[in-house]
């Protein structure tokens, strides 16, 4: 029998870990960002159109204004829509959006003007859904090129609400809660008379029969996807301003050596951070709103500015009620930990 083979005493091999990649970087200079996205959004909004074209009655130019020397400086003229474009690029290049972002609010600002070219100008729903389908093509896509996806969109990123954006039915109650206050807002002006009295006093609305015939199933079909835009552009960013980790320690008030000032922060502006980001994106979406359904409505035969205000208004009045429901839903509490 051969002798036991010797064995060899070796110390544990020296484990290197390997560097942390850096993210990668765009390599197009700051300041040619902006104006590529411009380009690119200009660029597949008009290639799109040509396109649809091919497939699509003209159904719009049918209730649109023919543009006159009077208005080439009003705030509705081609030369202001393709500016207020530009604005909306930029603003949202500005604070950081993503691809899922830009779709979520470009749906939010275009809906409050589909809904009325469908409900009250016989528009078709062929050609209203490629038309915000167009319109969120022209933004996502630039900033799906020129920019990564955000924290709140990356499962890998550590937030201590991530279990609330990965959870089904968080996502699912959230995006039917705001379809319910679009319902009810919506039905609401409708059954009582209000909305449909103040289109027709300040818009030239060709028949209100489909507005007559209108029911929350109807009206569901129209905003499911407006309540899961709400719930993407509102609700998720609040959730995730709050990140893991350890808290800020937060300075006990004293109102007997407080002064005024601090006072009225602490009675009227002492929020959390989830909750300054909800108000921050409604802030943001209400104004994108207003001004966008305002230059749209004012394209359309016979739109008075009161009445483009006053219908951006009842969205506006909408998207608020949405982010104070999600203000409430979704105070969680900061020392809850997911089993």
């Amino acid at each position: 029998m051969a002798p036991p083979a010797a064995t060899i005493e070796r110390t544990a091999p020296d484990v290197v870990p390997a560097p942390k990649r850096a993210p990668a970087r765009s390599r197009l200079p700051t300041a040619l960002r902006v104006p590529i996205l411009i380009s690119l959004n200009m660029g597949i909004n008009m290639l799109l159109w040509e396109f649809t074209a091919n497939f699509l009655r003209p159904e719009l130019g049918a209730v649109s204004k023919v543009p006159k020397e009077d208005d080439v400086t009003s705030f509705y003229s081609p030369a202001a829509r393709v500016a207020m474009r530009w604005v909306t690029v930029w603003m949202t290049w500005y604070f950081n959006y993503d691809f899922f972002d830009v779709s979520a609010l470009t749906v939010l600002t275009y809906a409050p003007f589909t809904y009325l070219l469908t409900t009250y100008y016989e528009i078709s729903a062929l050609t209203a859904a490629a038309n915000i389908t167009i319109e969120v093509l022209s933004f996502a896509i630039p900033t799906y090129l020129l920019r990564p996806r955000s924290i709140v969109h990356r499962n890998n990123e550590p937030l201590r609400n991530r279990f609330l954006l990965n959870s089904i039915q968080v996502q699912v109650s959230s995006s039917m809660l705001a379809i319910a206050v679009y319902i009810v807002v919506l039905w609401a002006g409708q059954t009582s008379g209000f909305l449909n009295t103040f289109l027709v006093q300040y818009f030239d609305i060709p028949t209100l029969e489909a507005a007559h015939n209108e029911s929350p199933v109807s009206i569901l079909a129209k905003t499911i996807v407006v309540g899961w835009a709400a719930k993407a552009f509102l609700l998720n960013p609040s959730f995730a301003a709050q990140r893991s980790g350890t808290q800020t320690p937060v300075e006990v008030f004293d109102p007997s050596t407080a002064t005024l000032p601090k006072t009225i922060e602490h009675n009227f502006f002492n929020y959390s951070k989830r909750t300054r980001t909800l108000i921050q994106q409604t802030v943001i979406l209400n104004a994108f709103l207003f001004a966008g359904t305002v230059q749209r409505c004012m394209t359309l035969i016979g739109t008075d500015v009161v009445g483009a205000v006053g219908y951006a208004g009842v969205w506006v009045a909408a998207n608020t009620v949405v982010a104070l429901w999600y203000g409430w839903v979704g105070d969680t509490s900061t020392d809850y930990q997911p089993l």
